[in-house]
């Protein structure tokens, strides 16, 4: 019998943010929090008070998903706060239920098979007794129940993740049953946790397809959470044109002014999608290709690496437009300017010298003094250290910048994201996304979700089911936070995919390739005449430009705006 952990136990892994993805692309972290305290720890080790049979391989995987799998479904970073509602109110619950006890050992079960640590027939062998103890629950009770209702809901998304996806229409035809039985999403308990969980991972799961959610169809199906919060910035989301923007707020979320400006652009490039009627005039639908083209060849050219200051300015945002003319403010778009170069000029001319001579003065004129080996390398040590150090990678704004890629390359040639992202733009995404501390990425929840669509409907990509995940827990954790911000990034995925799938045959690109910048150079060669669309950026520039300048100042949500499913 295989012992869950006993290997890493003995093989401590890095903190999260340089952890490397291990076999099937899942981390698998170290075993302990960084507060030292884990929840629940006391039923977890005394099985004999738990509803399930007291064996070994029992015990460590339900310890495996009370003290990992369900802190990462509560907090990104694994290291939720004592207040959360996860670990608050919806662990205690699943622990004192033989049935969600037996999901839950089944879910770590899964983990463990997909990251090497458990042989994949034993977590079938969990499968199966998982799902009888549901069938018979169900056939024991009279009605639907909140116990029966969250296993069927935890059950779906194990299949999502390592099971067989052609049987997942069925399992959520049969979940929209039970909530339709038992009175909708409003009937059910547990602090409103069970509908966020069930209504989150039913639009995960269709974001990862590009398809319709099944939970929807009626009034039972609207779930609205009456409890209002302040809003946190790290909700953020270019999904809703209301939010504050996030020029406004790069300070407080500690990114870069350039990583803003890409972010407001794709604000306002979303929100001219998603505001469209449902038959949109030729016109309309022009002015859509029109700007985003425009967004995406300005981000191209933006540097790949990290963002450089310099002055001036040589396009501007149409989210931010800056003064023409001015060359004293700083533009977070450019590379060095003049006087870098210089300095440059000056420390390559300085290492050029012979590497076995330095000038020296001596009595007013010039003589040459041969250095020892020793010497030169304490001089150049010295040199060195007087020097600026580079600049590391901005791996957020890399991540962001390759995103808007995707999705302006997306929205211009309107075709979904599974035929526009490859296998290469996959792996450069997320591997950049990697990069970035899970802490960081915790504290920019709702850019993270957001980085996150273009990549989840790309099918079976290396660490695909990781992707599948984050999705799900970033649109659950932004429910439990703010419900309201929760429903409009939701919508606004969802609703941006319907209308990119409406028409694959408009704009259909030529060539093609696997690298955004080499298809952006390429791009505008598909639609016509090169003077044609000229004509058409200079007609649409100005408008552009002003229509951006007064968007997403407001802090408050749109008139009307309304956080139900």
């Amino acid at each position: 019998m295989l012992r869950a952990y006993r290997s890493v136990a003995n093989n401590p892994l890095p903190s999260p943010g340089n952890w490397t993805p291990g076999v099937g692309g899942w981390p698998v972290p170290p075993v302990s929090p960084s507060n030292g305290l884990w929840p629940l720890g006391s039923l977890v080790q005394d099985l004999a008070q738990l509803p399930t049979p007291r064996t070994l391989q029992n015990s460590e995987l339900l310890t495996t998903y009370v003290k990992l799998i369900s802190q990462f479904k509560a907090s990104l970073d694994g290291n939720p706060d004592a207040s959360n509602p996860y670990i608050k109110y919806h662990v205690p619950y699943c622990v004192q239920s033989p049935l969600l006890v037996h999901v839950a050992i089944y879910t770590a079960a899964c983990f463990l098979s997909d990251t090497g640590h458990l042989d994949k027939t034993v977590a079938m062998a969990h499968k199966g007794f998982a799902i009888q103890m549901l069938n018979d629950h169900i056939n024991s009770t009279p009605s639907p129940s909140d116990e029966g209702i969250t296993g069927v809901v935890q059950l779906i998304i194990d299949e999502w993740y390592w099971g067989d996806p052609n049987h997942l229409h069925t399992h959520l035809r049969g979940l929209r049953d039970m909530i339709r039985i038992r009175g909708g999403f409003r009937a059910l308990g547990l602090h409103g946790l069970i509908s966020k969980s069930a209504i989150t991972a039913d639009a995960a799961i269709a974001l990862s397809f590009e398809s319709t959610p099944f939970l929807r169809g009626g009034s039972e199906f609207e779930y609205r959470d009456n409890f209002q919060v302040p809003l946190r910035l790290a909700l953020n989301t270019p999904f809703i044109s209301s939010l504050v923007r996030f020029s406004s707020c790069d300070e407080a979320l500690r990114i870069h002014p350039a990583v803003a400006s890409i972010l407001d652009d794709m604000r306002f490039l979303l929100s001219t999608v998603l505001a469209l009627p449902e038959k949109a005039s030729p016109k309309e639908l022009q002015k859509v290709h029109t700007t985003s083209a425009w967004i995406h060849n300005r981000i191209a050219s933006l540097p790949s690496e990290g963002p450089t200051v310099r002055k001036g300015s040589s396009a501007p945002s149409p989210a931010a437009p800056s003064t023409p003319g001015s060359t004293s403010g700083r533009d977070v778009r450019g590379t060095p300017d003049g006087g870098d170069e210089q300095q440059r000029n000056r420390q390559t001319s300085s290492r050029s010298r012979s590497r076995g001579q330095r000038p020296q003065g001596s009595r007013g004129r010039m003589s040459l003094q041969v250095e020892s080996p020793e010497q030169w390398e304490r001089a150049e040590a010295a040199e060195r250290a007087s020097s600026p150090p580079a600049d590391p990678p901005d791996f957020i704004y890399k991540a962001v910048r390759l995103a808007a890629l995707m999705y302006s390359q997306a929205i211009k040639f309107r075709r979904p994201f599974s035929a526009i992202v490859s296998t290469d733009d996959f792996l450069q995404l997320w591997t950049t996304c990697w990069r970035v501390p899970l802490g960081t990425w915790r504290s920019l929840l709702g850019v993270f979700n957001w980085l996150l669509v273009p990549l989840v409907p790309c099918g079976k990509r290396p660490h695909d089911r990781f992707v599948k995940a984050m999705l799900n827990v970033s649109l659950f954790q932004i429910g439990m936070d703010n419900w309201e911000i929760a429903c409009g990034a939701m919508e606004g995925a969802l609703k941006l995919q319907r209308w990119l799938d409406a028409e694959r045959e408009a704009f259909s690109p030529e060539g093609g390739g696997s690298s955004f910048e080499r298809r952006s150079r390429n791009s505008d060669e598909s639609m016509g005449d090169e003077e044609d669309e000229d004509m058409r950026y200079e007609e649409d520039e100005e408008e552009i430009a002003t229509a951006g300048s007064s968007k997403g100042k407001g802090k408050e949500m749109e008139p009307g705006f309304r956080g139900t499913w």
